[in-house]
C-alpha cells in the first residue's frame, strides 16, 4: 500500500472537517424541525444564526444593486416570510441529505426572491409611469385626505398588525419604543414588517 503524501494530522483535520461539516448539517435539521413543530425559541435560533449570512449572500448576489440596505433587508425579510408563511411548508422541504447545509437552501430561496423583487419593482415603477402613485404627487393632497387614505389602509389590517403599526411604525419613537420593539420575538417583527408593507404596497398600486 502506498504511502500517504499528507502527514497524518492533515489526514486527521481532513476527516474532523467532515465530521464538523455532517455535525453542522444535523444541526441545522435538528433546528428545523422544531421551528416545524412550533419552537418559537428555535426560531429565533435560526433566525440570529442564519440571518447575517443571508443578508451577505443577498449582497453578492445582488453585486451592484447592493448598496442600498433597504433592499437587502427587503428581499431577506420575503426569504423569513416565505419559511414562515403556509405553515411553513416551504421550510418542511428541507432535507440536509439533499440539500446539505441551511445556507444553500436559505441562498436559493434568496435567488427566487431576488428575481421576484425584480418583477414586482419593474410593475411598481410602470404602474407609477401610468398614474397610480405619481397622481398623488401632480395633486395637492389635503391633510384631511391623507388621514382619510391611512383611515382606509389601516382598516385593510388586522387588529394585531394595527397594533403593531401604531406603536411601532407611525407612533412617536423613544428609548420605550425601541426597547418594546426589542423584546418582541424576531418572527413576530420581521412578519409584521413584511406583511404591512406588503398590503400598503397593494393599496397604493389600487388608488
Amino acid at each position: 500500500m502506498p504511502e500517504s503524501p499528507l502527514p497524518a494530522s492533515q489526514h486527521a483535520t481532513q476527516r474532523g472537517g467532515r465530521r464538523s461539516g455532517k455535525g453542522r448539517v444535523l444541526v441545522d435539521q435538528q433546528v428545523v424541525e422544531r421551528c416545524l413543530a412550533g419552537d418559537e425559541r428555535a426560531w429565533e435560533k435560526l433566525y440570529r444564526k442564519c440571518h447575517p449570512r443571508l443578508r451577505k449572500a443577498i449582497e453578492l448576489l445582488l453585486g451592484v444593486d447592493a448598496s442600498d440596505g433597504h433592499v437587502i433587508e427587503e428581499i431577506a425579510s420575503r426569504v423569513w416570510y416565505a419559511l414562515w408563511k403556509d405553515n411553513h411548508r416551504l421550510l418542511a422541504t428541507y432535507d440536509a441529505d439533499r440539500d446539505s447545509a441551511l445556507d444553500g437552501f436559505l441562498m436559493g430561496l434568496a435567488r427566487i426572491e431576488i428575481l421576484r423583487y425584480t418583477r414586482s419593482e419593474r410593475r411598481r415603477h410602470s404602474h407609477e409611469m401610468s398614474g397610480g402613485r405619481s397622481r398623488l404627487e401632480e395633486q395637492r393632497v389635503s391633510d384631511w385626505q391623507l388621514a382619510t387614505m391611512m383611515d382606509e389602509f389601516t382598516s385593510t389590517l388586522t387588529s394585531g398588525e394595527r397594533q403593531f403599526m401604531e406603536r411601532f411604525l407611525t407612533g412617536p419613537v423613544d428609548d420605550q419604543t425601541d426597547a418594546e420593539l426589542e423584546n418582541l420575538p424576531a418572527t413576530t417583527v420581521w412578519t409584521r414588517r413584511y406583511r404591512i408593507r406588503r398590503k400598503l404596497n397593494r393599496f397604493l398600486e389600487n388608488l
